[in-house]
């Protein structure tokens, strides 16, 4: 298993946008449908979707220094969890660890959205389209969920994220070395953000994607404690057995595997 992870520094973040353009570009993306000012300030589009797995996202400015004002700027995408929610969820065992990263296989994906509520980070996204890239490959499919693969589908040594980085704000290698170098640059960072901090060495028993914030994670909406910590394994395995039992009756049916799913759910929970 592969031992590479992202490191994020949103104190080098410039919110270029390079990381969304050459995601795009590289995985044969279509654009988003967007107006000015979508989400928060000048954040556009507004979040992450099954067509926009790289995301960079602007936060109020802080003006408590008038003489300089400074821009909080965050690039998200998958964190890929090392115990994720999704692929404990997931009915149809879509979602596997590859190499250790967390991905879809869109061959056996129903579309049930199990995935996109689980995940507290709001990653995984539905789409409502089928879209075909340059060169013939069907990468956005219809009624299937999709998110960041760490360019494992559309394979390349360095995800393209991270090659085209102007500001070296993203890095990509040995997990270990990269968060011995965030523990290193948040120790200078705390002489001018006395709260900055590292998310992702704990959360889900660890993250592939390490962020080095200015300020609390809260201020960035990125949850902490119990909140990050992996859904309970007998809800998940309720749901799972309950759908298998379920599942027999749908004949392959793509719409009965989703109401199966959602009944299965709903008993699950009255259960644990």
């Amino acid at each position: 298993m592969s031992d590479n992870a992202f490191l994020v520094d949103t104190t080098k973040c410039q919110g270029c946008r390079g990381c969304q353009v050459a995601c795009k570009q590289w995985n044969g993306l279509p654009g988003e449908k967007t107006e000015f000012f979508a989400g928060p300030e000048n954040t556009n589009p507004a979040e992450l979707s099954a067509i926009t797995w790289n995301h960079v996202k602007f936060f109020p400015i802080d003006r408590s220094n008038p003489d300089r004002p400074i821009w909080t700027i965050m690039h998200k995408k998958c964190y890929h969890c090392n115990e994720a929610n999704c692929l404990a969820v997931c009915p149809e065992k879509a979602i596997s660890k590859v190499d250790g990263w967390t991905i879809i296989d869109q061959d056996k994906c129903i579309g049930c959205g199990a995935c996109v509520n689980a995940c507290v980070y709001k990653v995984p996204q539905v789409s409502g389209i089928e879209h075909v890239n340059d060169v013939g490959q069907k990468i956005v499919k219809r009624d299937k969920s999709h998110k960041c693969n760490a360019c494992l589908v559309n394979k390349r040594e360095v995800p393209a994220c991270v090659t085209t980085c102007p500001s070296e704000a993203l890095s990509f290698g040995n997990r270990a070395v990269l968060v011995k170098e965030a523990r290193k640059r948040v120790a200078e960072y705390k002489k001018d953000f006395p709260h900055a901090c590292i998310y992702g060495l704990d959360e889900f028993h660890g993250l592939r994607v390490i962020t080095i914030l200015r300020d609390a994670p809260e201020k960035y909406g990125l949850p902490t404690g119990k909140a990050a910590e992996p859904m309970e394994h007998a809800k998940a395995e309720a749901i799972r057995d309950t759908y298998a039992l379920l599942s027999t009756f749908t004949f392959g049916i793509p719409a009965l595997k989703r109401t199966a799913y959602r009944l299965s759910k709903s008993l699950a929970s009255k259960e644990v």
